[in-house]
């Protein structure tokens, strides 16, 4: 009964469907020339605004008396007072609102805008977030057509008592014209013009005029820098954490963070800014120095490398859209436009198949670190995740070759010459392998 537009709270579908949907179809709309105009319109207390009587007024169209009365039974009688000080206000009934916490009101409140009303554009709808789109050739007919849209979104929620926030909605344009950079949409709402946003954020992810996801990569970086902080305090000297448990902390605290909605902005150029505080988070679990070669991180700290977890959750995502003819996404993807800008890499270019083990081993093999010959398989874990954490970094600046020897602290300006005390150049394999002082002490 659920109109596909809405995702909210529905078995298959999460937020990052309804986020590469719009995006997809900007993307689209980049391919056919078009521009992209979007209103993102937020509601007032959403939930709290219900209309009892006007919910069961829809119920009744869709499903049994028997159920309708049985909602009525959940929703009638409920009473709130105040207490302020030594006062006690009135008992008052409520004739709005669904339940807090109640787990049947995220289903009731996607019955009630099931019947939003038709738009020009095409509505993406994730509970109470709703996004309305419309494309157009210029800006003139994307700001009529969206005005005739608010008007009918408007008229809408005034008879269901839904209410519409003029100060937090926005609108926002989407077009590759650099000409046109600070163009804005005249948009009206209830009277008032709503203010126009250059950096959008829906549902968590930050979009802006070309898509680039530059100001959302950047504040993801930031999150996690702030959450590496976090991990470090994990990390000390002779108590710190072992492997496996600053592993699965930065696997909740940080890649969770990092890999949100990770389809919609995998191909942006600007993913090495995420990359940098996610080696960052590897060199903490692995006590790794700086100038470790980056291809040791994820072999030491059992993460497949960044790029290869992105584009296997981009082909994961586009696999379970292929067969789902119902969701609007499917057609987007099925029959996209022709690729016109060559320089643009859309969610339907990804390939539908990637297996990340197979991937890493091909990236360790085709551009081996020194030392590579110490690992048999960089997908498999590396013995000494159980060791106390000083034994585990000593053995993982050894397995790198970067750790505190002469050759290094010399290079580093620390030393002044890199000899060992023997006359041999002293490099971590030189004092493990050749040098007679440290041999000896092994002993």
């Amino acid at each position: 009964m659920l109109s596909p537009n809405q995702a909210g709270f529905r078995q298959g579908r999460s937020t990052c469907d309804q986020v590469v949907a719009l995006t997809t179809f900007i993307e689209n709309g980049f391919q056919k020339n078009l521009k992209t105009g979007s209103i993102f319109l937020d509601l007032t207390a959403a939930y709290d605004t219900v209309w009892h009587i006007g919910l069961f007024v829809k119920l009744s169209r869709w499903l049994p008396r028997w159920v309708v009365l049985a909602v009525e039974l959940l929703l009638r009688n409920r009473r709130f007072r105040v207490h302020f000080d030594d006062h006690v206000s009135a008992w008052r009934t409520q004739t709005n609102g669904l339940p807090q916490g109640s787990v049947l009101a995220p289903t009731l409140f996607n019955l009630y805008t099931n019947d939003l009303p038709d738009t020009l554009s095409r509505k993406f709808v994730y509970a109470d977030d709703i996004c309305c789109s419309l494309q157009a050739e210029s800006f003139a007919e994307l700001e009529e057509g969206l005005n005739a849209d608010a008007v009918a979104l408007a008229d809408y929620c005034r008879l269901w008592r839904l209410i519409p926030s003029t100060a937090k909605t926005v609108s926002s344009l989407f077009h590759l014209h650099n000409k046109s950079a600070k163009r804005e949409l005249n948009i009206f709402l209830n009277g008032q013009r709503i203010k126009h946003d250059a950096t959008p954020v829906y549902l968590g992810v930050t979009l802006d005029r070309t898509l680039s996801y530059k100001q959302h990569l950047t504040k993801t970086a930031a999150k996690i820098k702030t959450r590496n902080n976090l991990l470090q305090k994990l990390t000390g000297t002779s108590w710190g954490a072992s492997a496996h448990t600053l592993r699965s902390s930065a696997m909740a605290l940080c890649w969770s963070v990092a890999e949100y909605c990770a389809p919609v902005w995998s191909r942006s150029s600007h993913t090495g800014l995420v990359d940098t505080r996610l080696n960052d988070s590897m060199r903490i679990i692995t006590g790794s120095l700086r100038p470790t070669p980056l291809a040791w991180l994820p072999v030491l700290a059992n993460i497949p490398p960044p790029t290869i977890r992105r584009d296997a959750l981009a082909a994961s995502f586009a696999a379970s859209v292929v067969g789902r003819e119902e969701l609007p996404l499917h057609a987007d993807l099925a029959h996209h436009p022709p690729l016109r800008l060559t320089s643009r890499n859309p969610i339907w270019q990804s390939p539908h198949d990637v297996d990340v083990n197979i991937k890493w081993r091909e990236k360790w093999e085709a551009n081996p670190p020194t030392g590579a010959y110490l690992i048999d398989d960089p997908t498999s874990q590396v013995p000494g995740f159980d060791l106390p954490r000083r034994e585990w970094v000593s053995l993982n600046r050894y397995r790198t070759g970067v750790g505190r020897c002469f050759h290094n602290l010399h290079k580093w300006g620390y030393s002044d010459s890199p000899s060992c005390k023997c006359g041999a150049l002293q490099t971590m394999a030189h004092i493990v392998n050749d040098c007679p002082s440290h041999v000896l002490r092994v002993a």
